[in-house]
């Protein structure tokens, strides 16, 4: 087929992103499954994120092509968007408030993605990392002027937090945590 045979099927680019972003999300997202027994909230809402950034690093480009997506007219998240706000509901949290915290974690989730696959820095577990850290003695931050920013940078490089998984775990924790003292407050 060539490329302008493809619209004879597909109306414009932006379907073709649509729908290539609801497979990757229909795939990705299709083991989320509800609350389960002993399960807390936030437990749930962080394998959520973690989820979501490894269904959209699961395909090249994927972060990129799912952010250029308009996904509610796909539908691939709404399934998703019902259970976490069915979920946080019954955590006493209001509705636009865990539609807030699902829609912040899932962009989390994406930025991160987006990040990662665009990012020159090879993940820990590829061999060129090796070859990366070899090739810079040291980080190219002033630690003179940024003392604080070259010690927590040395730190990740290495290799107090273990992976790309943890960074984003805790990064996700942290939002959740946020959200357990805002419904605290309330």
């Amino acid at each position: 087929m060539h490329a302008p045979g493809l619209y004879w099927y597909i109306e414009s680019k932006q379907d073709l992103l649509d729908l290539m972003a609801k497979e990757i999300l229909d795939q990705g997202l299709a083991d989320v499954k509800p609350l389960a027994e002993g399960q807390t909230w936030s437990d749930w809402l962080v394998d959520l994120a973690c989820v979501a950034r490894r269904a959209l690093l699961s395909r090249r480009d994927g972060a990129r092509v799912v952010a250029s997506a308009f996904l509610l007219r796909t539908g691939a998240i709404t399934p998703i968007i019902e259970l976490s706000l069915e979920i946080l509901e019954g955590a006493g949290f209001e509705r636009l408030t865990a539609l807030g915290a699902t829609m912040t974690l899932m962009r989390f989730a994406t930025g991160v993605a987006l990040d990662e696959q665009a990012s020159p820095i090879p993940p820990r577990d590829d061999p060129a990392m090796a070859r990366f850290l070899a090739e810079r003695k040291q980080l190219l931050i002033d630690a003179a002027r940024y003392p604080r920013t070259a010690d927590a940078l040395s730190n990740v490089f290495a290799g107090k937090f273990h992976d790309r998984d943890a960074i984003f775990r805790w990064g996700a924790q942290m939002i959740v945590r946020g959200m357990a003292d805002l419904r605290a407050r309330r």
